[in-house]
């Protein structure tokens, strides 16, 4: 998580940002991202209220998934699989 005591926005250094509890699903891009997993995580964001840049840290298990495409034991992740009717 961005320390607290970072004080100013990276984007328009305002020293007005607040912490927010969030829920983010993070999907690859493109046709081929349909395949892969949904990650689903569920940070603390830091949100700036002048510009609106937000921040937050994705868990190792999480970017595991993030940086191999593949389910990871542990990580929150949702595989679209097709079903089997017909």
């Amino acid at each position: 998580m961005p320390t607290e005591s970072s004080p100013r926005c990276k984007a328009c250094s305002s020293e007005k940002q607040k912490t927010f509890s969030g829920e983010v699903a993070l999907h690859f891009f493109g046709v081929e991202g349909l395949n892969r997993p949904i990650v689903w995580v569920f940070p603390k964001i830091r949100v700036c209220l002048d510009c609106g840049l937000a921040e937050f840290i994705v868990p190792e298990r999480e970017l595991q998934v993030l940086a191999t495409g593949r389910p990871v034991e542990g990580a929150l992740v949702y595989l679209n699989q097709p079903s089997e009717t017909g």
